[in-house]
């Protein structure tokens, strides 16, 4: 089944609305008052080795606040240790030495990283720095940047070659792996494109072992690039969409798995909210529930990303 942004009361709302309702996990807004609401990654990461995180922008606060509670719970309390993220390694590789001997100063070794270069991924970084520094070498987490500078004249085969370097370093460190990159790269096994994305290739490679969360929103601002420089624009899902139905649920945000049982989302490709690192016309990005993601972090109402100050 395939749902139209434009076909009139495509979904039984009240069915997928309750459904939605009584299998989602309610997420805190940040970790101030502990990361309790987690504990299901514990029964949901079991046996995984390698963990997508995806998201809808590159300029999303909310985003980045829950890719930091979650990426901090899975490295303190289920052993990853590899952090790898969709930026040039280039970049990133400075930052990496950083995080393993202090060497340098963050702020000024963030500011090449574009839409990544805010105050929650500083804090992210930051608290990386703290927990290595009672780590042993082989214990310290460690950050990878996937992508290069030469993958980007043909779109046709970068995902391939962040996938290759991601599998390269995952093997050669033997760790538990994080991926963090946007939901179109993410993705396990996509209908967005004619070609693969870099999770089809990762599904390929590690098969169950893989599991890949993605992250939607229905309604806020966003960061975006202009001429290198932070933009912020405003931006409304469309109603007749996966981001319209899940705005309807009672919780704000929250995490909903498509694996653990049948449901109406089961078997069907619908449409998430999607905004790429420059401002276009808002588009929808076509996905199949439990195919590409294997559970979704919704937030109904997100703001743009703080950029850092220096």
């Amino acid at each position: 089944m395939i749902v139209s942004l434009t076909a009139p009361a495509v979904y039984a709302q009240d069915k997928e609305t309750d459904w939605i309702n009584n299998n989602a996990y309610e997420l805190k807004a940040d970790s101030s008052s502990g990361n309790d609401d987690l504990m299901f990654l514990s029964e949901e990461l079991k046996g995984k080795t390698m963990v997508g995180l995806g998201e809808a922008s590159h300029g999303t606060r909310e985003f980045f606040l829950q890719k930091r509670r979650i990426i901090e719970s899975l490295i303190s309390q289920h052993d990853f240790k590899l952090l790898a993220f969709e930026f040039t390694n280039s970049a990133i590789a400075p930052i990496n030495l950083y995080l393993q001997s202090g060497q340098g100063d963050l702020k000024q070794l963030m500011q090449p990283l574009g839409l990544y270069n805010t105050e929650e991924i500083y804090t992210l970084l930051h608290w990386i720095r703290q927990y290595n520094t009672a780590k042993p070498a082989q214990d310290k987490v460690v950050l990878n940047g996937l992508d290069r500078e030469d993958f980007w004249h043909d779109a046709l085969t970068r995902d391939k070659y962040m996938a290759e370097n991601l599998i390269e370093a995952h093997e050669a460190r033997g760790d538990k792996t994080i991926v963090w990159a946007h939901n179109v790269h993410i993705a396990k096994d996509t209908t967005m494109a004619n070609f693969p994305a870099m999770g089809s290739y990762l599904k390929q490679q590690f098969g169950k072992e893989f599991y890949v969360i993605g992250f939607d929103t229905y309604k806020g601002t966003v960061n975006v690039l202009n001429s290198g420089k932070f933009e912020k624009h405003a931006f409304e899902g469309k109603e007749n969409s996966l981001s319209g139905v899940f705005a309807k649920a009672k919780s704000e945000a929250f995490f909903l798995p498509f694996n653990a049982k049948s449901g109406p989302f089961t078997g069907m490709t619908g449409y998430i909210t999607h905004i790429g690192s420059n401002w276009q016309e808002l588009t929808s990005l076509p996905i199949r529930p439990g195919v590409d993601f294997d559970g979704i972090i919704f937030i109904r109402n997100t703001s743009a990303s703080t950029k850092l100050s220096q």
